[in-house]
């Protein structure tokens, strides 16, 4: 296993940590959960620090963990209604919804059972030029 792979698996693992505990939130994973997902999955797609987001508050947690707004960059985290545009223009897509993934998202984030759970359109990914880990790959279910 590569560096960056046990890297990538070890963040992750810190990420599902730190979500476990915030299982109290209503409904869709709070925005500094989802930053942390959006920081660590935007470093596996080669995009490290660097995401494109107009999503208010997950952008306002990116920023407080050293990821800036970068309209240039390979990764955007998309809100319903953004996946189609971000897909136009190529962009590995990150989004909290599945029905996100058919309309252009690459991964979604979302919860289940009180818990994190990552899901992969391999179709976009592939569309997207992005190479992941090996070890997003096996956390992650594909549809």
């Amino acid at each position: 296993m590569s560096v960056r792979s046990r890297l990538s698996l070890g963040m992750l693992a810190g990420a599902w940590v730190l979500a476990a505990g915030l299982n109290a939130w209503a409904g869709d994973i709070p925005p500094a959960v989802q930053a942390k997902f959006v920081k660590i999955l935007a470093a596996a797609a080669g995009s490290p620090g660097k995401v494109a987001c107009k999503d208010a508050e997950v952008l306002a947690e990116l920023e407080k963990i050293g990821v800036s707004q970068d309209a240039g960059a390979k990764v955007a985290w998309a809100k319903s209604g953004e996946v189609g545009a971000l897909k136009a223009a190529g962009k590995f897509i990150i989004c909290s919804k599945l029905d996100d993934l058919p309309k252009g998202g690459s991964i979604a984030i979302v919860e289940e059972g009180g818990k994190p759970q990552i899901y992969l359109h391999m179709g976009n990914i592939s569309a997207s030029g992005v190479t992941l880990s090996d070890s997003v790959l096996k956390i992650g279910k594909r549809l």
